[in-house]
């Protein structure tokens, strides 16, 4: 039995609901699975809870629909951008001793996640592309430096030659191994804005 828990699809069915302005209904929604997500905590049935982490356009959905699907357990599905954010959820599952399990999607080229996340239908501004991805990358590592026993699994987006998309899954020998890596992936807004160069992908990008 899959449970997943998604701000994205409960806004959904709010009352006029319209993609291109999906921010308006953003914090809305964000309440309203995070009273969700208390809820199943304190369900007997759900003792693994799955956390998805990465930025908005990463891959996210695709890989829960192909490899969470039939998953005994909750999904919160959502960027895990901030660490406050992280932090209450990872102390909340510990409280009721259940077991939290981190999944995160990385894109292998974060241009090519930025192009994606433009032609969305889901229309949110710029800057929560370099919010979620910027924040997500380090709320991964944070974990990892702060909670050894969370177990994290981390896969990489790709696209093969037939232009779908794939998932690898990244090994790791070592926990400092790990942190090594996630430490090279880390990447604040500002660079991130400069490294996407937005304006030039907008004007060269054929629709």
């Amino acid at each position: 039995m899959t449970k997943i828990i998604s701000a994205d699809e409960i806004k959904k069915s709010f009352k006029g609901y319209d993609p291109k302005k999906v921010e308006n209904y953003h914090k809305k929604s964000a309440k309203l699975a995070d009273k969700e997500f208390d809820g199943v905590l304190k369900d007997d049935r759900f003792w693994r809870i799955i956390l998805m982490n990465g930025g908005t356009a990463s891959g996210k959905t695709e890989f829960l629909s192909e490899y969470l699907f039939d998953y005994k357990g909750v999904v919160f599905d959502g960027t895990l951008s901030t660490v406050l954010g992280a932090k209450i959820k990872i102390r909340k599952i510990l409280k009721k001793n259940k077991t939290p399990i981190v999944y995160s999607v990385i894109p292998d080229d974060l241009k090519r996640a930025f192009i994606a996340f433009l032609h969305r239908d889901r229309k949110f501004s710029d800057i929560h592309f370099y919010k979620t991805h910027s924040g997500s990358r380090e709320v991964l590592l944070w974990i990892a430096k702060n909670y050894p026993k969370v177990k994290l699994m981390v896969y990489k987006s790709i696209y093969d030659k037939k232009d779908k998309m794939i998932f690898k899954k990244l090994y790791f020998d070592s926990r400092k191994e790990k942190i090594k890596y996630l430490e090279t992936i880390q990447i604040k807004e500002n660079n991130l804005v400069k490294f996407i160069n937005y304006k030039n992908e907008r004007n060269n990008f054929k629709t």
